[in-house]
């Protein structure tokens, strides 16, 4: 079915559309963003029923990434949306499988030349009563404009539109844009890296508390509270705040399977390069390191590197960093565990069925990777997982999700024994709930019975929730303090805190992780958590990206260029050294994001390095002073640096 044919088409927020043919619409925006409504007929809802495949192709020439968002909405107004991430001067087709919208995947799989696609709003649309589409662009540094084509519904996959050109350079740079800094040779990116380790051999000292107060020692990383500040105390008694960085690795793949088209040619069957190939992947972070120093690329990148990051005064190795690299340098690090404990039935996305006996064995399982660092006095504690997709859920009700279930779980097997117990008998939960169930088996079948908004929001499936997130947490907690009672448990690393009921069973950790994306850290929110909990506070992931070089996202939080860019870190940083909940911000992340994207279509302007593993001179100077202030902002001797940054709109995904 080909929507422009069959729909009127109803503007938002000042959106100008000019018809180009009966398939193509050329759309402009204002930096406020914008878009368009399609309502649905009686056909093309029948349409959605019939069909695999939501599709249409998509081309603009903007300066950074353009997100389309597809927003599918029900009468009810609960809604799923898509944000597909579009590179400029690329005619992209966008595919989603209509499969999709049941929400149980967060993260979609990429189709050829399309960047990170994501999904948002409610956990699922029902297509047999999706009433609108809308198609729209969010707010941007400048007025949009863009083409859109060849909307429709298919029962088959599409085959999608695909133009050869040279979009990165042998280095992986992007041959779209010019900037301050770009390499312009491998001569010149040998004699910058020669250059920069030559330079390194002047030995940094590592960047840690320098004073007289001690706090008692038990051998490793512990928490204390002053009475004023929570603080990380080191194995030797010394106040430690960690200030991180993620994913420090030589390696920054770019996934080139889909976009062979935008591709220079590439070494293959050159015996050098042999690392910088990973199955679907490029390396060119690495491909560059071994240009410049040959064979022993791994251990001058390791040298260089460890004395960069003394330099910068980073005291702790963040999340995802590279064994090798943990062990070379003599600096503290964190450790993420893998592979969190599931169940063949999940509840919802990644939430496993936590009363299936196997979760509790698998979790077994997973403690076990902690018998490797057990007695590594350099590890500042574990994170057990990051961001669980489950709760990306603005008030989420795992409850109401596990009741609908065809499938008889052992949590719904478990609520309805909670509810015979509490009510013992079915009238009484009859009267209670306004239901004329003829049994508490009818729970077990849930076409046969629908719940009012009153029972689905009341008290039984706020509490049961609470129980279901408790054993989450409570059965892998246990078992990994079993394993290691050395370390601080660190947590999970919330993306955010979605509902109240994701802080059940937290206090339990010996550190609460979240990871914050904001302008600074939420002080009110932190202080919070930290008096609830009893524990302190770490911030797993934030940064901030630049619009003035090579990489056309610049991530979640934004700004201009590198100045503005160093100036948001320092205000978020000395910020965080004020709250007293807090003990340790770390950045998300090392190297820069391929042009072409990462394995999930991610390609942010972000990292301290570049491709050429070239640092933001101008970040850096300001990330360093920040992390100078740190201890002093601590102490209340010195106040936070307040100059709010100016930023400009995302172009995260």
């Amino acid at each position: 079915m080909q929507f422009l044919k069959e729909h009127v088409i109803n503007l938002s927020n000042k959106t100008v559309v000019d018809y180009m043919d009966d398939v193509s619409l050329s759309i402009a925006t204002s930096c406020n963003g914008g878009g368009f409504q399609l309502d649905l007929t009686a056909i093309s809802k029948h349409a959605f029923l019939q069909n695999e495949y939501f599709v249409a192709d998509v081309f603009h020439e903007s300066e950074d990434v353009l997100v389309i968002i597809c927003r599918f909405e029900e009468r009810s107004g609960r809604f799923v949306q898509i944000h597909f991430g579009i590179l400029p001067h690329v005619l992209t087709t966008i595919c989603l499988p209509l499969s999709a919208l049941n929400g149980e995947k967060l993260f979609l799989e990429r189709y050829p030349n399309v960047m990170q696609t994501v999904l948002r709003g409610d956990p699922a649309v029902d297509l047999e009563y999706i009433d609108s589409v809308y198609i729209e662009t969010p707010s941007s540094r400048y007025s949009r404009k863009f083409m859109i084509s060849n909307i429709e519904l298919l029962t088959n996959e599409p085959e999608c539109q695909v133009k050869e050109m040279k979009y990165i350079d042998e280095m992986g740079q992007n041959n779209f844009r010019e900037w301050l800094g770009r390499i312009g040779s491998t001569l010149q990116l040998k004699a910058r890296l020669t250059q920069a380790y030559e330079e390194a051999k002047v030995r940094q000292r590592p960047f840690f508390f320098d004073g007289e107060r001690k706090f008692a020692s038990n051998g490793f990383f512990r928490t204390d509270f002053d009475g004023t500040n929570w603080w990380l105390i080191s194995p030797e008694g010394d106040p430690f705040f960690s200030i991180g960085v993620n994913c420090v690795r030589p390696n920054s793949p770019m996934k080139i399977k889909g976009m062979e088209n935008l591709l220079p040619s590439l070494p293959i069957g050159d015996n050098r390069f042999t690392e910088a190939f990973d199955e679907e992947a490029f390396d060119f972070h690495i491909a560059n390191l071994i240009r410049a120093f040959g064979e022993d690329w791994n251990n001058k990148w390791m040298f260089l590197t460890n004395e960069r990051l003394k330099q910068w005064k980073f005291n702790t190795i963040g999340n995802w960093s590279d064994d090798h690299f943990i062990s070379f340098s003599e600096l503290p690090y964190v450790f993420q565990m893998r592979d969190f404990p599931e169940t063949s039935l999940k509840i919802y996305r990644d939430f496993p069925d936590v009363f299936d006996p196997a979760y509790q064995d698998n979790a077994r399982k997973f403690a076990k990777q902690l018998e490797k660092i057990r007695d590594d006095r350099r590890v500042v504690g574990y994170f057990m997982r990051n961001e669980p997709h489950w709760a990306f859920i603005n008030k989420l009700n795992l409850v109401e999700l596990m009741i609908n279930q065809r499938e008889t779980s052992f949590c719904k097997r478990a609520f309805v024994d909670y509810l015979a117990k509490r009510y013992v008998e079915i009238g009484r939960l009859n009267e209670a709930w306004q239901t004329s169930l003829t049994s508490f088996e009818d729970l077990f079948s849930s076409e046969s019975f629908k719940l009012p908004k009153s029972v689905i929001e009341g008290e039984d499936f706020v509490f049961f929730q609470k129980v279901m997130i408790r054993r989450y947490i409570e059965i892998p907690l246990t078992c990994c303090k079993e394993v290691d009672p050395n370390h601080l448990n660190m947590g999970i690393r919330y993306a955010w805190i979605s509902s109240e009921s994701l802080l059940e069973g937290c206090e339990l950790f010996d550190v609460f992780s979240i990871n914050c994306y904001q302008d600074k850290p939420n002080k009110e929110q932190i202080t919070s958590i930290s008096k609830k909990l009893k524990i302190p506070v770490i911030i797993g992931e934030f940064h901030f990206g630049g619009a003035d070089v090579g990489l056309p996202a610049y991530g979640i939080k934004a700004t201009e260029n590198q100045l503005e860019r160093g100036k948001a870190y320092r205000y978020y940083v000395e910020q965080a050294a004020s709250v007293p909940g807090l003990i340790g911000v770390h950045y998300f992340q090392y190297n820069d994001q391929p042009v072409l994207g990462r394995f999930d279509g991610e390609n942010y302007q972000i990292g301290l390095v570049d491709v050429a593993q070239q640092p933001y001179e101008d970040f850096m100077k300001e990330l360093t002073i920040s992390h100078e202030n740190v201890y002093e902002v601590r102490a209340r001797s010195k106040k936070p640096y307040s100059v709010v940054p100016r930023f400009i709109a995302k172009t995260g995904f």
